[in-house]
């Protein structure tokens, strides 16, 4: 199998194949992270207390791991003794239990792993994780890694007891494999275009690509690429991505830098040679990447949109074929600029998801409280929708009551005179129940953005609802005021948690 299809960049086989030569460990220290909203005044003599209890070698503060930009302490236990790894597990609980009874509220913990083994961990798909959440029912998640920060962070929500079944089964995991110096030194790094090797698979008509076959060779020698004609067995594209009976599959193969230059030299060059008829992009890619590319509720394409100034991006994708071995197809439209554009951000954001995610310049967002905002504007667009869906449902079980009912007794007068004043007070009913009037809290930042850029304005005309500013604001907060049909207020309440999640990236 091809290392695009595995997903592996060329440096990280070659690590893999490195380690299989170095001595892995099954006694390993343990790193901890608390947040300073769960910490108290003696944390240092709860840890003295800790280490004396159950006779750990030592368990101290460690500066090393401290997470850039969040508040809080890492410590670290350590003991080099045999079989002692449980004992370190009820020491690391003992600790919970004394924050959690002196602070009096449910209390998280970030544990920190070398990042050498996240992806053992992980496992295929996630399964590896996926088992060990169901079995503890603990809330874990592995966060992206940080810059020039090397463990990686693992934070575990749950009561004492199920944080201390979930260290558990993930250091069981850590000791199955061992862990090596190896893992320890790996740090995160940011995607370098010009060593990160690619293989980009497009999709053009043949005409299209008997073009490209014969300029290749001028192509190859101005950007360094290699580029040759793919079998369209040799891919398993998903159901709604059929080949058409015209279309070919053609390969870039070189470093990301130069396919990106190689691609936009190509796009520019086959419009030119199509004159009037459209060229449409089609990019294909590792159908598990489909939803990553999207994004929660389409943010992740509509920025890529916005970057690319108005690209038309479409990812077509079965939704039940999401395996490694499946692929499918990123439509690009446009102008010659945006398909240049959104091809370059494509395919950079690809090889970011094979190479294990963005990395984060900080810890800051680990911090559960800069999301609270946003969790309250979405669950507020969550209670909407289900309304909306209760409501399509009940408006579908009474169109299929009155067509039994006209079936039945078609041949009264009487009831069909009646029928058609049911069916038109239905309608005034249902318009009235389609017209939506709400109430929506956001921050002073994101209601700074939203007047500074005459947002609001642009969404009244767009949208077609009423939008008002209520004066009244009470400290970090402000009320937006909405009123329209039930889906145009959907839309402006989802862009509006848009300009918050851009705020937050920043």
């Amino acid at each position: 199998m091809d290392q695009d299809q595995r997903g592996l960049s060329p440096q990280t086989s070659k690590s893999s194949s490195h380690q299989n030569q170095v001595s892995r460990s099954k006694e390993f220290p343990l790193d901890f992270f608390i947040q300073k909203k769960f910490m108290t005044d003696d944390f240092k003599s709860i840890l003295e207390e800790a280490q004396q209890k159950y006779s750990i070698k030592s368990i101290h503060i460690s500066p090393k791991n401290q997470i850039p930009e969040l508040e809080g302490q890492a410590f670290t236990i350590e003991d080099s003794g045999e079989n002692k790894m449980n004992t370190k597990c009820d020491a690391a609980l003992h600790i919970i239990q004394l924050l959690q009874e002196k602070c009096k509220q449910q209390i998280n913990i970030i544990l920190l792993i070398p990042e050498g083994i996240v992806s053992f961990l992980i496992g295929s798909k996630g399964s590896q994780l996926a088992k060990i959440i169901e079995e503890t029912n603990a809330k874990i998640t592995v966060n992206q890694p940080i810059v020039n920060y090397s463990p990686r962070t693992v934070k575990i929500v749950g009561d004492h007891s199920t944080i201390h079944s979930a260290i558990r089964a993930i250091t069981k995991k850590m000791q199955e494999r061992g862990i090596s110096s190896e893992d320890y030194k790996k740090v995160p790094e940011t995607l370098n275009p010009q060593k990160v090797s690619v293989k980009t698979k497009l999709i053009f008509q043949s005409s299209v690509v008997d073009y490209i076959l014969k300029n290749k060779n001028e192509i190859e020698n101005k950007y360094d690429v290699e580029i040759k004609t793919k079998e369209s067995n040799e891919i398993r594209l998903t159901q709604k991505c059929k080949l058409k009976r015209d279309d070919k599959i053609i390969q870039l193969q070189g470093s990301l830098s130069n396919v990106q230059d190689a691609l936009s030299s190509l796009i520019r060059r086959v419009s030119e040679y199509l004159k009037k008829q459209e060229l449409e992009i089609k990019i294909v890619m590792p159908a598990s990447f489909a939803s990553k590319l999207i994004g929660a509720k389409g943010c992740q394409i509509r920025e890529l949109a916005t970057k690319s100034k108005g690209a038309q991006i479409k990812v077509l994708s079965d939704k039940d074929e999401t395996d490694h071995d499946y692929y499918c197809i990123v439509q690009i439209a446009g102008n010659l600029q945006n398909k240049q554009d959104a091809s370059k951000l494509i395919l950079q954001q690809i090889e970011c998801f094979k190479n294990g995610g963005p990395i984060m310049d900080s810890g800051k967002f680990l911090n559960e409280d800069n999301l609270n905002q946003i969790s309250q504007l979405s669950n507020n667009y969550e209670d909407h929708k289900i309304k909306r869906q209760k409501s399509s449902s009940q408006s579908e079980r009474n169109s299929r009551s009155r067509s039994i009912s006209r079936r039945k007794h078609k041949h009264q007068r009487k009831r069909s005179v009646e029928r058609r004043s049911a069916s038109s007070s239905y309608s005034k009913r249902r318009e009235r129940a389609n017209v939506l009037s709400t109430k929506m809290i956001v921050s002073n930042e994101v209601m700074h953005i939203l007047e500074k850029y005459h947002k609001l304005s642009e969404y009244k005309e767009r949208y077609n609802v009423d939008i008002q500013a209520d004066d009244s604001r009470r400290n970090s907060e402000s009320y937006l005021r909405l009123k329209g049909k039930l889906k145009d207020c959907l839309i402006v309440i989802e862009e509006i948690l848009n300009e918050q999640q851009k705020i937050l990236r920043k």
